[in-house]
């Protein structure tokens, strides 16, 4: 697995899947998401309104060919209350977020982090998460 830190504008990657999460809100739409919900042309409130979009802890969801974005698929984490938000459920988040993709075929993805992180403390939970996800204990078995 290689991992790399991108500073591009997220809508400019091109990629099998952008990747971010939401919050347990009662609008999950802000900050960051919100920047995307814009791309996505309202998509993602549309999304939250119907109750599609709730932020629960590790609640998939994923959009195909999303508008605005050259990811071809974007996929939203819940990560639960914003109050026990730390790195260890950002960890877990990307682990989950790894597994979910690669089970659907994708070979690349960039994570979004989220505005206010503090960017080195969450690519390290990142970057731990993904690796520890990506683990196979019996590739090498006979």
């Amino acid at each position: 697995m290689q991992i790399t830190l991108e500073t591009k504008p997220f809508a400019t990657l091109e990629m099998d899947a952008l990747v971010s999460y939401v919050f347990e809100d009662s609008d999950p739409v802000q900050g960051r998401i919100a920047e995307l919900d814009q791309f996505t042309e309202g998509l993602l409130k549309k999304l939250a309104s119907s109750g599609e979009l709730t932020g629960k802890p590790l609640e998939m969801t994923l959009i195909h060919a999303p508008r605005g974005v050259k990811a071809a698929r974007l996929l939203l984490v819940g990560a639960g209350k914003r109050e026990k938000f730390d790195s260890a459920v950002l960890r877990k988040i990307a682990g989950a977020a790894l597994r979910y993709l690669k089970s659907r075929g994708a070979k690349q993805f960039a994570f979004v982090l989220r505005e206010n992180e503090a960017v080195e403390k969450a690519a390290q939970a990142v970057a731990e998460g993904a690796l520890t996800a990506n683990f196979e204990s019996d590739k090498y078995k006979n």
